[in-house]
């Protein structure tokens, strides 16, 4: 073990990292781009780790053997650079936590969407089968905050990201999912060339003892070398699911996944796929006035957002907007043409860039939105519409996270099921009355530092 470690990015996973460095009897420092909140530098404090923030001073590296990043932080910061120049070993958190975890039963999985419900279809598919399973990584816990709970015989399922696979060297799943993959974190990565070859390090360790599975449709750059299982094969055994399209995906993934450990089990049953419904993903919140709303904040990329959009037939108002990941939202507006829309509502950074996709594809029934509470009131003009939060983008315009974004949405609905509420007159829309076209300035939010990838 590294007597000296300097952690990179004071985040969920770089904390957890720190503490489990510190238990070990590293000396820890912890470097912070951005302010640290009082209660992490008082737990800090407490536990005698040393830090800084508003920036990574030659204090970080000066002393470290091993520098650990929290995901949030890139591999192309410039504290990684001067780290490597000088010859010292970087690590993000996954890395870390893999080399001390004491199983070798590891299921990880990636891709762009599905990945938490994957993750937690897996657990639940094993545990009822009488095995020891648990999830962590990019699906809300660290690996590192649960070894203290892993033996050898546990299985491990975690959900990997593609900043956390930025930033590993011998990371290596005994059985790798690869669910799908669209554009995304273009931000960060670059191109979507970048960020396929990043994905692709879920299996770069594997050999051909270990399971990669994957749909038939998957083109990926680099040949395996690992066993390969196409999980739509499964599809045919799980017709009579009651689920969407995307969601049986889902539950095949899981299913060929779990079976590396159980070769008999059965298929998923329905009760089963009730149960790991996960929150902000198309969850429904409330009918108000005749409309229903549904919270599907976790479609972060326009990918996410049309799964969603084939999960409804009737008419619907659609929540859109947050921060861009240098996405193109024109497949969405032209997906769009297609669809029952009583009126789009955009918010966020992304508001006017999304605005401009809708009108190349002729679509003018659209307005802005400052906040939630706006949208919901428009909403409800619509008696016998959903409305559909699915903003195809990040949510660090405004908001810490997804989930915050949720909730905020969900509280703004529940506010409007107040009796005390003051509802807008319902409205109808001639087909060729178009919205007023709206004026394409907005508040905009400030933004997060070390943020978990959406």
């Amino acid at each position: 073990m590294y007597r000296s470690v300097t952690v990179v990015g004071a985040g969920r996973s770089g904390l957890a990292a720190a503490r489990l460095l510190h238990s070990l009897g590293a000396e820890v420092f912890v470097s912070e781009q951005g302010a640290l909140d009082q209660h992490i530098k008082a737990e800090l404090t407490h536990l005698g780790i040393a830090f800084e923030e508003h920036g990574h001073t030659e204090r970080a590296i000066a002393s470290a053997e091993l520098i650990v990043l929290s995901p949030g932080v890139s591999i192309k910061t410039p504290i990684v650079h001067s780290a490597r120049a000088r010859g010292i070993p970087v690590w993000g958190e996954l890395e870390l936590a893999y080399r001390l975890c004491p199983t070798e039963k590891i299921i990880a999985v990636t891709g762009t969407n599905g990945k938490s419900t994957t993750t937690k279809l897996i657990e639940e598919l094993l545990t009822q089968s009488g095995h020891r399973a648990l999830s962590a990584g990019n699906i809300g816990t660290p690996l590192s905050a649960r070894l203290h709970e892993i033996t050898p015989q546990t299985i491990v399922v975690l959900e990997v990201s593609s900043f956390q696979l930025e930033s590993i060297e011998s990371f290596r799943p005994a059985v790798a999912v690869f669910l799908n993959i669209a554009p995304n974190h273009l931000d960060r990565h670059g191109s979507f060339a970048e960020y396929l070859s990043i994905k692709c390090r879920i299996f770069e360790n594997q050999t051909e003892r270990d399971l990669l599975v994957l749909p038939k449709d998957l083109s990926l750059p680099r040949r395996p070398r690992s066993r390969i299982v196409y999980y739509d094969e499964l599809l045919a055994e799980l017709s009579s699911l009651k689920a969407p399209a995307h969601l049986k995906r889902d539950i095949a993934a899981a299913w060929a996944a779990a079976r590396a450990f159980v070769p008999d089990m059965p298929p998923p049953s329905q009760e089963i796929c009730s149960r790991v419904r996960l929150p902000h993903r198309q969850e429904f919140i409330a009918e108000i006035n005749g409309v229903k709303f549904y919270d599907d904040s976790k479609a972060t990329t326009v990918h996410a957002t049309l799964a969603a959009l084939d999960a409804f037939d009737e008419p619907f108002v659609l929540i859109l907007g947050g921060r861009n990941k240098n996405l193109d939202f024109a497949p969405l507006a032209h997906a769009l043409r297609s669809k029952r829309l009583c009126e789009i509502l955009l918010m966020g950074e992304a508001a006017p860039q999304i605005a401009r996709a809708l009108r190349a594809a002729q679509i003018t029934r659209f307005s802005f939105v400052k906040d939630f509470s706006e949208a919901v009131a428009r909403a409800l003009r619509y008696p016998g519409a959903t409305c559909l939060l699915s903003p195809a983008c990040s949510s660090f315009d405004q908001f810490r996270n997804y989930e915050e974004r949720g909730r905020a949405f969900r509280e703004a609905v529940l506010r409007a099921g107040d009796p005390h509420f003051a509802l807008a007159r319902p409205v109808k829309l001639a087909e060729e009355d178009p919205l007023p076209r709206p004026q394409e300035k907005l508040p905009l939010g400030n933004g997060h530092r070390d943020r978990v990838p959406q």
